[in-house]
């Protein structure tokens, strides 16, 4: 995925937002790169409420590129453009239970099914992709194994070097592991849970 200004490309397609000067509440147009021509199939937009770490996303691919995987590809490409921002943590979408295919599209994009609303003409089914946590104990462990070996090669004692730096990378890893667990309960308002919340 190239990332460029506001314009994200990615295999053939290309995603732009119509107001880059506000690119959480307008739509942002998709196109279909074919050689060096563009074509416009649709577009993408998280207009709507966004509360406490949670936005909106909704998709129009117009008929005649449905069925191609293009929905599938931009709902991925959005999906990991707003979790670069660190206060994104959900995104969520509101599909009848009709649309089987954007319903497919969502779950080949790694959206989850949530919960189901009876309205007058059948069912709101919502659907949401949640931000993974991240395991900077893991990553500070294998960095302390390495600083470890240096040290210890310095001290002339493999052992208590690899004690001394594994011990602080442990520490420091949970330390950003806690610190990112705090910041994400204070943008949602909700503890831990199973789906990375």
């Amino acid at each position: 995925m190239k990332f460029d200004n506001y314009m994200y490309k990615s295999g053939d397609l290309m995603v732009r937002p119509v107001d880059e000067s506000d690119v959480w509440n307008c739509k942002w147009d998709i196109f279909l790169l074919k050689d060096s021509d563009q074509e416009r199939i649709g577009w993408v937009s998280f207009e709507g409420p966004k509360e406490r770490g949670t936005i909106p996303i909704s998709i129009e691919i117009e008929p005649h590129f449905r069925r191609q995987g293009h929905g599938t590809a931009v709902l991925k490409m959005m999906h990991e453009w707003a979790f670069f921002h660190k206060d994104i943590f959900e995104i969520t979408t509101q599909v009848s239970n009709e649309n089987t295919e954007l319903i497919h599209a969502l779950e080949r994009a790694g959206f989850i099914y949530r919960d189901g609303l009876s309205v007058e003409n059948g069912v709101l089914e919502t659907y949401s992709i949640t931000k993974q946590k991240t395991a900077w104990t893991g990553l500070y462990i294998v960095i302390g194994i390495i600083a470890g070996m240096i040290l210890g090669l310095v001290l002339n004692n493999m052992w208590v070097g690899l004690a001394i730096s594994v011990f602080f990378a442990l520490a420091f890893g949970i330390g950003m592991d806690l610190s990112e667990r705090k910041w994400r309960e204070k943008i949602t308002g909700k503890k831990n849970n199973k789906d990375g919340l």
